[in-house]
């Protein structure tokens, strides 16, 4: 194993350096000055409308000394500014801002509001632009917090991920801002963080409120030496506090253009303590922002730190290809289950309620694949339902979709179990899986309902699945309503006949919308027994929509999309 298979420090520094975006951001920071120089200057400026679309955030003239405390997002809400709280997730309901930079945000809030939109427009584009979004001091903390909030406008499925580049900027928030930031996977990405170790701002309101701030995101830490790029938060944040530099012009122009001339891999002499790869590698990445003057203690503490964070790293790396694995064994469990759907029909059954009377050995098999599929689903839908307050955020809508087509597909079988253990009512008693209820609250917050079913939704009803999850649990419960309708007293002969005629009517709008699946109508299911024993208690003469359907055998239309 060779060093550079752990030098991701280094590597991803050379690449920054030497990369257009980081150089157009400072490029577009010096042009904001330029504009008005005389005049008041403004909190950000379009520098660049496109390929790529780069936005400067300046620096307002004043100090910053003294501008250290920190604002709950829960304050923030109840004076009506809540722009921030879809970052919010029930570990951590609410974080704190810092003071100044939500201040700044909130004076040109209309005007960020614009830009908002129309950045959000331009990513529908076919060929949508990159966004830079980028600021110096306080106007990178105020950059930071309007790609925060660009990035909750956008669908990251079909729109390019902003880019976020601050210069010597100072934190933002606290560690629950860090957590919620956080639980968006992809988002950290897009924020690059580059900071001098002569530069006093970035580490100013950490020294006034120590272990209040949190940093998050990529931090290229830099110095005369070198410079190497780092993630986790509490080394970043310990290297911060380290910065000890009284120096209050430092211009990051220069800095990038030197260390982009330079190497930044320096060969070391090994020693016996440094043959080992991975403590030879962050050494180097050390030396390259220039810590290693600290006395040999510090640095042996924090080398082992970064040994920790750099397995941490690997370790997450197998359990991503592991969580492959899996998600590949769900998809083969799921193409079982179309299987046995498919031969179901064949014997004239629905997999429902072939699966419910267990005469075969495929049907074991298929009661281990649902084990299987709503572990793996419920593991799922709980990391989501964690995710931030975000509208579309508790899912992609492609991961939506596969939720929902296992939901349609695999809580039947759930419902068969319960009904041939002898459960009563399936939705009532609480026994409902709360996976299959987010899953099926989530779909109806995305999807509207459609005034007519589609043409192509009419073609492809045969092998559709039945929309609504529970439907044989209503007609579970409806054969047991005929039931009482024979057997009950007079009430509830008259409660059981109104529900009847309500699920009768409920079937009927579920065919008018191409709902339900035809297999409903297969002579030995559930729902045709339902419909014999309904015909036999119900009140004669009898008329409805439903029983002309029946009666015209319009279900054989319904299979060809016909009806």
């Amino acid at each position: 194993m060779t060093i550079n298979q752990f030098s991701s420090g280094l590597e991803s520094a050379n690449f920054v350096l030497t990369s257009d975006p980081v150089h157009q951001a400072w490029n577009a920071i010096e042009k904001q000055k330029q504009i008005n120089p005389n005049a008041e200057p403004s909190l950000f400026s379009e520098i660049q409308p496109e390929n790529p679309t780069i936005i400067a955030f300046g620096t307002p003239p004043g100090s910053l000394q003294g501008q250290e405390a920190l604002v709950l997002s829960s304050n923030l809400k109840e004076d009506n500014f809540a722009h921030f709280e879809f970052l919010c997730n029930k570990t951590n309901p609410s974080f704190s801002l810092n003071q100044a930079a939500i201040k700044l945000f909130q004076s040109q809030y209309h005007e960020l509001l614009q830009l908002k939109e129309k950045l959000v427009e331009n990513s529908k584009s076919k060929t949508p632009s990159l966004v830079i979004i980028t600021g110096q001091s306080v106007g990178g903390s105020v950059a930071t917090l309007f790609t925060l909030w660009l990035l909750q406008g956008l669908n990251l499925s079909k729109a390019k991920r902003p880019l976020c580049v601050t210069f010597g900027s100072p934190l933002v928030g606290d560690e629950h801002l860090q957590q919620c930031v956080l639980q968006f996977s992809t988002w950290k990405s897009c924020f690059l963080h580059i900071v001098s170790n002569q530069d006093p701002t970035p580490q100013l309101f950490i020294s006034r409120n120590p272990g209040e701030y949190k940093p998050f995101g990529t931090f290229l830490l830099c110095s005369a030496s070198g410079c190497a790029c780092f993630e986790d938060p509490d080394i970043i944040l310990e290297q911060l506090v380290k910065t000890n530099s009284q120096n209050q012009q430092c211009h990051y122009g220069k800095i990038l253009g030197d260390l982009k001339c330079k190497a930044l891999c320096s060969v070391l002499k090994s020693t016996e303590a440094e043959r080992d790869s991975l403590q030879a590698s962050l050494i180097t990445q050390l030396q390259a922002i220039g810590i290693l003057s600290q006395p040999s203690t510090e640095i042996q503490s924090l080398i082992l730190r970064m040994k920790k964070h750099e397995t941490k790293l690997l370790i997450q790396k197998k359990k991503n290809s592991d969580s492959d694995k899996k998600l590949n064994e769900m998809k083969v469990y799921m193409a079982f289950l179309e299987w046995y759907k498919k031969d179901s029909k064949k014997h004239k059954i629905g997999y429902y309620d072939r699966y419910r009377n267990q005469g075969n050995i495929s049907d074991v098999n298929v009661n281990e694949y649902k084990k299987k599929l709503m572990n793996y689903w419920e593991d799922s839908v709980a990391e989501v339902e964690n995710k931030p307050q975000i509208e579309g955020a508790h899912f992609r809508v492609r991961w939506l979709w596969a939720g929902t087509n296992y939901r349609r597909m695999v809580e039947p079988l759930h419902i068969a179990d319960y009904y041939r253990d002898g459960g009563k009512n399936y939705k009532s008693d609480g026994k409902r899986p709360k996976q299959f209820i987010l899953l099926e609250d989530w779909l109806t917050k995305v999807v509207k309902p459609e005034a007519t079913p589609s043409k192509s939704k009419k073609e492809t009803v045969g092998s559709s699945l039945n929309e609504d999850s529970c439907f044989w649990a209503h007609v579970e419960e409806a054969r047991s309503l005929c039931k009482l309708v024979k057997n009950g007293s007079v009430e509830e002969k008259e409660r059981a006949v109104q529900e009847l005629k309500n699920f009768e009517a409920d079937v009927y709008g579920s065919l008018k919308n191409y709902a339900l699946s035809p297999e409903i109508f297969l002579e030995k299911s559930s729902f045709m027994q339902w419909w014999k024993e309904y015909k036999g208690v119900v009140e004669q003469p009898y008329s409805s929509l439903l029983l002309e359907f029946m009666k015209d055998r319009n279900y054989e239309a319904y299979r060809e999309g016909k009806f």
